[in-house]
């Protein structure tokens, strides 16, 4: 059978060049708080806690790391 196994070597990830962009989220905060008690509950069953995540504090330093480890093609982290 054509399996093609790769040696160990060419597994390990290259150091990732990752530069976030600023976080300033206060527009999409403002207008979260905009939403009306009815919007707010139809974007809420449509996608979730996502503006819940807008209130949280991202460290940008682990948020780098992490992304070291990305495998996008399996879509997991691989430590």
């Amino acid at each position: 059978m054509g399996v093609e196994r790769r040696s160990e070597t060419s597994d390990l990830k290259k150091k990732l060049k990752f530069e976030p962009l600023g976080n300033n989220l206060s527009n999409l905060q403002e207008l979260g708080k905009k939403l009306k008690p009815i919007h707010r509950g139809a974007f809420r069953r449509k996608y979730g806690n996502l503006l819940g995540l807008l209130e949280l504090e991202i460290e940008i330093f682990i948020v780098t790391t992490l992304a070291q480890y990305y495998d996008s093609y399996m879509r997991c982290f691989t430590f």
